[in-house]
């Protein structure tokens, strides 16, 4: 059994997942400014406590308002709360319901689906910044009552599954509700219906995802497209989802450069330049400085964005390696 230091404690995809906050960052917060000192596990592994994930969450809240990470870094959580609370401006989002918002930031939010499980149905009630209008266990009921309730900014779905189906569903939900995003809940699903699925306007989760995150995606989102930066219809970008963990370590995308010499066909390198080149834009992204809240979204855009493009490249790349029958450790 864990012992409790141990189950307190999160992995580094988990705190990404939790504050919005990508795993590169998060590493360039770490090395470049001291934000936070997680432990590390007998394999180098970063361990986060509690209060790293409070802490980072405050930092993220300063930074989307545009105040640059290198000013507020090494403060503690109490000046970092004392700092928002200074500035009415500031809204702490996504933060167990312990931070402040205002009237126009509150998330309206339906929950529709027969099978949530208790901790979202208890929990997010309970987290400042969302109110949830209204519960629903099918999509009739939902089509009956939604007309005389409170129009939802955000429609969360849970699906055990998502299938062929879906999609029409998930369209006829859309124009129903009038909501500016839908987030669906999905227990198993195969990667072509995902794909059918997620766009700019809906955004696909695992039913893993916890409360604070779920809180996070309804209070980002409930702005509509005036909130984000400016996408085409049908995009496939997802801020929730858009900083993917990296599938290749410098050192081992070093190590296929130098293989790739050794075959006639050049395009592990040429792919692996790409990579790297994308890798060091991402990081740099992140570290941008903004001068305000424009600047910052821009940037999270630009991060977002890379790391997307990173990520396709390094599917490629793998693909590439098993048909060439390349193998690095």
């Amino acid at each position: 059994m864990l012992g409790v230091e141990q189950q307190n404690t999160y992995k580094i995809g988990a705190v990404s997942r939790i504050t919005g906050i990508g795993s590169e960052t998060l590493r360039a917060w770490e090395r470049r400014y001291g934000a936070v000192t997680p432990s590390r596990t007998e394999s180098g592994d970063r361990n986060y406590s509690r209060d790293d994930v409070a802490k980072l969450l405050l930092l993220k809240s300063l930074v989307d308002a545009g105040i640059s990470i290198g000013t507020i870094a090494g403060l503690n959580t109490e000046q970092l709360k004392s700092r928002i609370d200074s500035d009415p401006i500031i809204s702490i989002k996504g933060s167990n319901g312990k931070g402040k918002a205002s009237d126009n930031e509150i998330s309206h939010v339906v929950l529709l689906g027969d099978s949530f499980p208790i901790r979202v149905l208890d929990g997010l009630p309970e987290v400042n910044g969302i109110d949830v209008v209204g519960i629903y266990e099918d999509i009739h009921e939902f089509e009956e009552k939604i007309k005389s309730s409170k129009k939802p900014d955000i429609v969360v779905i849970e699906r055990p599954t998502i299938n062929q189906r879906t999609a029409v569903e998930i369209q006829k939900i859309r124009e129903v509700s009038g909501a500016w995003h839908l987030i669906l809940i999905y227990g198993f699903s195969s990667q072509e219906h995902i794909e059918q699925i997620q766009s700019s306007q809906t955004t696909v989760v695992r039913s893993s995802v916890d409360v604070q995150e779920l809180a996070r995606l309804c209070i980002y989102h409930s702005g509509g497209s005036g909130k984000l930066p400016s996408l085409e219809v049908g995009s496939t970008l997802h801020f929730e989802q858009t900083i993917p963990a990296r599938s290749f370590s410098y050192k081992q995308l070093a190590e296929l450069s130098k293989l790739s010499k050794t075959i006639k066909c050049e395009c592990p390198k040429h792919i692996t330049e790409l990579v790297r080149d994308l890798v060091a834009f991402e990081i740099y992204s992140a570290e941008c400085q903004s001068e305000n809240s424009k600047d910052a979204a821009l940037h999270a855009y630009l991060h977002a964005t890379t790391a997307q493009a990173r990520s396709m490249l390094e599917e490629s790349l793998s693909h590439l390696m098993r048909v060439e029958g390349i193998s690095i450790q």
